[in-house]
């Protein structure tokens, strides 16, 4: 007989649940039930205080605008990356939940605050870099650039603030979005067409908040 005849509900909450705890404090799990709507679909959440969410609650607006009524052909785990309260940043993922029908009526998520780890990462990679020698001159800007197109030419200013900043954009204050994005700009970034439109969405700002963070970064460099 296969397996998945002995599977059923309660062992999927205890695995969930084991799963969470496996996973450790900074971890989430959350199971939303769709049959009803999405104002209240948590029926199960363990550790949701992660996210400051609890048994009730909706799902993350992402869930409903990304997907809305394509939710039908979304049958594979879907992984992201979001920003949560106070500054976070979570990995995720979602499994959909079908029906004997193949109609999703909910979903599990897990979610893993990954905060500390980028941190972590931006510190290590800043420490581990290879040496330049005698033998191997420094990189400039234009030897780093000279093959790439437009696209590899944004994401490796974007890659370079971060670096001179000391954390991803997601997780930037506003301070420091203004130091990155003087950065950007002396660097020309803001001649190429689609740059605003990438970085507004990284930095999780409106167009008119980043060009006044903009036009803050360029006064205090002309005073």
């Amino acid at each position: 007989m296969e397996i998945a005849k002995y599977l059923d509900f309660d062992f999927l909450i205890r695995f969930l649940e084991g799963l969470q705890k496996f996973l450790g404090d900074n971890s989430e799990v959350v199971v939303h039930d769709y049959r009803k709507g999405y104002d209240h679909t948590i029926v199960y959440a363990f550790n949701a205080k992660v996210s400051g969410r609890e048994v009730g609650g909706s799902p993350k607006g992402g869930m409903i605008t990304l997907l809305g009524k394509e939710l039908e052909p979304m049958k594979d785990s879907l992984q992201t990356f979001s920003n949560g309260p106070q500054d976070h940043f979570f990995k995720s993922f979602t499994t959909l939940i079908p029906d004997e029908d193949g109609k999703i009526i909910g979903s599990v998520c897990v979610n893993l605050d990954v905060s500390d780890l980028l941190m972590a990462q931006k510190a290590l990679q800043a420490f581990v870099q290879y040496p330049v020698t005698p033998h191997t001159p420094p990189t400039t800007d234009i030897d780093a650039l000279a093959t790439k197109n437009v696209d590899d030419i944004l994401q490796y200013y974007i890659k370079q603030a971060e670096t001179l900043v000391g954390k991803p954009m997601s997780l930037m204050n506003k301070e420091e979005k203004v130091k990155a994005l003087d950065y950007l700009d002396q660097k020309g970034v803001f001649k190429i067409s689609k740059a605003s439109v990438l970085l507004c969405e990284i930095l999780h700002v409106s167009k008119y908040t980043l060009y006044n963070y903009l036009e803050e970064a360029r006064s205090g460099r002309n005073q």
